[in-house]
């Protein structure tokens, strides 16, 4: 699937796992987690369809956040995260992962003082194979 594919190549970047070690999680990251660290949220899937019917392959909003305790510890891992990104087709664990393309970037931050979490916000658009499991 698309989320164990995208999980695997983040994780086998040597500048994104110096960073957060195996912090990489789907849908919310645990309270107990250290610093930083990256969640990941498909947002949306939409199929492809041709006049004969289905391509076979989704175009997934997925939403990246990176997390650190202060922003430039965000923003470092956040730049790592989009280099470790490629732009064309690549075979990640079986899975053929037809383009990865970032769409937007932003940063936020959460809680209060003193101990507020820093958070860069990458969107991008994944083309993949439609999941038959």
């Amino acid at each position: 699937m698309m989320e164990e594919a995208l999980t695997a190549l983040l994780l086998a970047n040597a500048g994104v796992s110096a960073m957060v070690g195996d912090r990489v999680n789907w849908s919310a990251r645990p309270d107990d987690a250290a610093l930083p660290a990256v969640t990941l949220h498909r947002i949306s899937g939409r199929r492809d369809q041709t006049s004969s019917g289905r391509s076979g392959l989704v175009d997934s909003t997925v939403q990246i956040d990176t997390w650190g305790r202060t922003f430039k510890e965000a923003k470092l891992l956040a730049r790592a995260v989009i280099l470790a990104l490629p732009h064309a087709r690549t075979l990640t664990g079986g899975i053929v992962l037809q383009g990865i393309f970032i769409d937007s970037e932003s940063d936020s931050f959460e809680g209060d003082a003193p101990e507020p979490l820093y958070r860069t916000r990458i969107d991008i658009s994944v083309w993949h194979k439609e999941a038959t499991e």
